[in-house]
């Protein structure tokens, strides 16, 4: 009996220690790459910093012979293009590190700018948000109400109210606010 057990225990113990050993291989490993990337990391702000005292001496020896301030000679100071690509680099390489990037200077999509509704289309809207507000107060939405809003969702098609009027539909389905009719092809 005692032999049965043991091989019964000896293959499980030995996959719990493999797991083990294995998860403590795969964390050490990533806690020497985080390390070689700190060092890396901390090399190329050095880099930067020396290139910036550089070039802060050199404008501190201009004055010296009488050149006249770095700002009106634009010495001393790192241009715009200079700053920008210096941020980009760090950016670059702390997003290739893995870690958060603070205040990234990445264009964002602008959204489209959406044009005004026309009459009929603010006419359409209206309808359809009194026939919306109609069922949902009632609670019950038949397969004609939804024949009715979807005709006139049709006018407002890729428009903001129309998502926003779903949107409406849907929340309250969600919440047992509405009951679809089950005869209903589908929602607006």
């Amino acid at each position: 009996m005692n032999t049965q057990v043991f091989q019964g225990w000896l293959p499980s113990l030995t996959t719990a220690v493999g797991c083990a050993l294995g998860c403590w291989l795969a964390v050490s490993q990533a806690q020497q790459f985080q390390e070689q990337r700190v060092e890396q990391l901390t090399d190329e702000v050095g880099a930067l910093r020396r290139a910036m005292e550089s070039r802060a001496h050199a404008a501190g020896a201009g004055l010296m012979v009488g050149a006249s301030s770095p700002a009106a000679s634009g010495q001393g100071r790192l241009s715009g293009e200079e700053l920008e690509a210096m941020a980009l680099r760090v950016a670059t390489l702390l997003k290739a590190s893995g870690g958060a990037v603070v205040g990234a200077h990445e264009p964002e999509a602008s959204a489209p700018s959406v044009p005004e509704l026309s009459s009929e289309q603010r006419e359409s809207a209206t309808r359809v948000g009194t026939m919306v507000d109609r069922v949902v107060s009632s609670g019950r939405m038949t397969a004609q109400d939804v024949l009715e809003i979807r005709r006139e969702l049709a006018h407002l098609r890729g428009r903001p109210e129309a998502d926003a009027l779903r949107k409406q539909l849907i929340v309250a389905i969600n919440q047992d606010r509405l009951i679809p009719a089950p005869d209903a092809d589908g929602l607006p």
